[in-house]
């Protein structure tokens, strides 16, 4: 088992699937300096080591993440906004790695969660939400615009018009109600949270991580290519994947009938 020693969150890779736990619970697990240069440094282990096939996110705690870290930011004014700015450097830059890798992302989600925390949570590929879970958009509420890329994570799973709302009036939704906004995936007892969400990560981690990869970037470029670029853009990811030999495995196991195996290769 690979581990890696971080100040505000703990990670284990076992058998393809990486398990983030954010392990502040005295905080809340909040955003602060210290969380955002984990979170890039976690980022770069995850993105570079082609072991990692899945990633199972979860926190320790009452609080999934309460977001940014409102005590630090009233104690020096004037520097404020420049640690805005080295924060996000370095928590924008470990959101970015994580949407690219090839790994997915799976979220469970124990307890509330707020500000830019609900955008790490929305950047996931799947999410489970614990029933009487609430997720709170925050921002507005102190003054503050959007970040950790709630823009896009926020309007690419809920739509433009819901997502500006959701900021917008700072609203508050629960497990169920981010489940009809398509804010979360899947809403769980929570008792059945952990395995749930467990159960999915090791499926992912046991399949066609390379796949995977290209699902996601493409995915990621549909709202922002032109058509023809989008799809030639399949084509050549699509061509890549060929020639590797988990295509090679999925198109031969079909043909035998009998389950793949895959490498992650």
């Amino acid at each position: 088992m690979e581990t890696l020693n971080l100040s505000t969150m703990t990670y284990a890779l076992d058998n393809g699937l990486a398990r983030v736990v954010l392990n502040k619970p005295d905080t809340g697990n909040a955003i602060d300096g210290e969380f955002c240069a984990d979170m890039n440094r976690l980022s770069i282990e995850l993105s570079s080591n082609p072991a990692v096939r899945a990633v199972l996110l979860t926190a320790n705690g009452r609080f999934f993440s309460v977001g940014g870290d409102i005590r630090t930011f009233t104690k020096d004014r004037a520097a404020l906004p420049g640690m805005v700015k080295k924060w996000t450097a370095d928590l924008h830059m470990g959101i970015t790695r994580l949407q690219r890798m090839n790994a997915p992302v799976v979220t469970a989600v124990q307890g509330d969660v707020a500000g830019g925390s609900v955008s790490l949570v929305a950047f996931s590929d799947v999410v489970y939400a614990a029933e009487g879970v609430k997720l709170n958009a925050a921002f507005s509420m102190i003054g503050y615009c959007a970040d950790s890329g709630s823009t896009i994570s926020l309007s690419n799973r809920m739509g433009l018009s819901r997502a500006k709302r959701f900021l917008l009036l700072s609203e508050t939704l629960t497990a169920t109600e981010a489940l009809e906004a398509g804010l979360v995936d899947f809403v769980t007892s929570p008792e059945a949270l952990a395995e749930t969400a467990e159960k999915t990560a090791l499926k992912l981690a046991r399949g066609a991580t390379q796949a995977y990869g290209a699902i996601k970037r493409t995915i990621m470029s549909a709202r922002i290519q032109g058509f023809e670029a989008q799809l030639e853009d399949e084509a050549q990811n699509l061509s890549i994947l060929a020639a590797g030999e988990d295509a090679w495995e999925g198109l031969t196991a079909f043909a035998e009938r009998r389950k793949p195996e895959f490498k992650g290769r």
